[in-house]
């Protein structure tokens, strides 16, 4: 199993250099998908997700200089961009636990830096059909694994993929074993973490929604996603992910569709129990009491809204005298390897408010914070003209920051940044398409009076500016 994930990275990996772009940005999905525990022996960047963008750069290398170059005319992609560079530098520099170059790598280039990689790699809304398509097949063999997990108890694709290797905290289990041991069982499938599990199906459904919508895929294709999607949600066995994959569908259809007035109550009263059972412990113990009914042992176990403040008292205390920069970032794993029992009270440190504070302070908190503030101006300047793209790129902000908040990072933030590029590009295609138009109507009805020249001329140049920001030419 291990030999077939690595061929099946390395001709992922060769096909870079030969498919159109709107394949490319496929298989980065595909990575982000099925192949984030494989790794590649013998090469510097042996992760198959890093590989994998490394090759779409390399297979982009002509054209890299002037994707670079019309950075500076978006504004909504180089400012977030500086921010979360501005941010890793300033861990870096101020961590006795992560070096400049490592931050580079794996906080830069191959996480946040996806978001300009997804921009590039697609052109305008028919260039999400082969991610459509590679996506569904993802989800079936996710979907087959996930199944066999539930069935035998253990993540068989994960322990195939990192044999040899076991839990920091469960000392000597095998990481596909650690939730089969585990008070809770949760299906893994073919990820580390069953969270980054049903993280992506909720984020992939979101996609398909919107792809149903706007006619990019059968009907057929659509219930079988939403099916593959719907499991792994639910078998996950994470009430962050199905609080967070209910709201942002939620978001997703209040942002893009006129709702009638029942409707509207509806969905304020789930979201209002929801918000009960998240910040109530009385109703968070008799919600739990229900689900336990489909769990084989009936006693519920995880986290709870009194072990978040919990952790929040021990961050205070670790933090004291390091508020502003917090401890350092890695502080938490290294810690953990070392001296266990020192950290023991903050509990894997399960927010990314939390892990901020923790080890980068209040100015990494606010960085972050500012990150995703830009995008979300970015869509609520655009929601009126342009609702079901901005709906989608709203919901999955949404879905990402629920899921942060409520269970930290993980790994979800590389799949957010290709969906959320995938759909800046077909936002500003968009815009780019509307300008000609209005070009080519203004040429036609010019009657060569003065004030018609100068709007022609300021067309032009809005026309420029957005080619040189990335939506001119050709796909390969």
């Amino acid at each position: 199993m291990k030999f077939v994930a690595i061929i099946v990275t390395l001709v992922c990996c060769g096909l870079m250099f030969f498919v159109k772009r709107e394949w490319k940005a496929g298989m980065l999905v595909m990575g982000a998908m099925t192949l984030t525990v494989v790794d590649v022996p013998g090469i510097p960047l042996h992760k198959a997700n890093f590989l994998l963008q490394a090759t779409f750069l390399l297979s982009e290398w002509r054209n890299l200089p002037r994707y670079v170059n019309r950075l500076r005319y978006s504004s909504y992609l180089w400012i977030p961009l500086l921010i979360v560079g501005f941010s890793a530098l300033l861990a870096a520099l101020t961590s006795q636990y992560t070096g400049i170059s490592e931050m580079i790598k794996s906080e830069l280039l191959f996480k946040y830096f996806a978001l300009a990689y997804a921009f590039w790699a697609v052109k305008n809304e028919k260039s999400l059909k082969p991610v459509l398509q590679v996506s569904l097949y993802c989800l079936i063999v996710l979907t087959a694994f996930g199944a066999l997990n539930y069935i035998q108890k253990n993540a068989i694709f994960v322990n195939a993929l990192t044999e040899g290797r076991t839990s920091i905290i469960h000392e000597g289990v095998s990481l596909g074993n650690v939730f089969s041991e585990s008070a809770r069982f949760r299906v893994q499938s073919m990820f580390r973490f069953p969270f980054d599990y049903g993280y992506i199906c909720a984020a992939i459904l979101l996609l398909h929604l919107h792809g149903w919508y706007r006619h990019l895929e059968s009907k057929r294709d659509f219930i079988i996603a939403i099916a593959c999607c719907s499991f792994g949600i639910l078998i996950c066995g994470s009430r962050t992910v199905w609080l967070s994959a209910a709201l942002s569908i939620v978001c997703y259809y209040m942002w893009t569709f006129q709702l009638s007035r029942n409707v509207l109550y509806g969905i304020f009263a789930m979201m209002l129990m929801m918000f009960s059972y998240l910040t109530i412990p009385a109703v968070e113990e008799k919600v739990n009491q229900v689900t336990d009914i489909f769990a084989e042992n009936s006693e519920t176990r995880g986290s709870s809204i009194q072990m978040r403040m919990s952790q929040y008292g021990y961050v205070l205390i670790h933090t004291e005298g390091h508020r502003l920069l917090g401890l350092g970032k890695g502080y938490w794993t290294h810690t953990h390897t070392e001296d266990r029992e020192s950290v023991r009270g903050l509990y894997g440190v399960e927010s990314v408010i939390l892990e901020y504070l923790l080890e980068r302070g209040i100015i990494g908190l606010v960085l972050w914070a500012a990150f995703y503030t830009i995008i979300f101006l970015y869509f609520w300047r655009n929601r009126k003209k342009r609702k079901k793209l901005t709906g989608l790129g709203v919901s999955i902000l949404s879905l990402y920051l629920l899921f942060s908040i409520g269970t930290g990072e993980l790994g979800s933030v590389y799949p957010t940044m290709l969906l959320l590029g995938f759909v800046i590009k077909t936002i500003e295609y968009q815009k780019l398409k509307k300008l000609y138009k209005l070009l080519v109507r203004l040429k036609q009805i010019r009657s060569g009076s003065p004030s018609s020249s100068t709007l022609i001329s300021r067309l032009r140049l809005a026309l420029l500016r957005h080619r040189l920001a990335g939506n001119s030419g050709n796909n390969k």
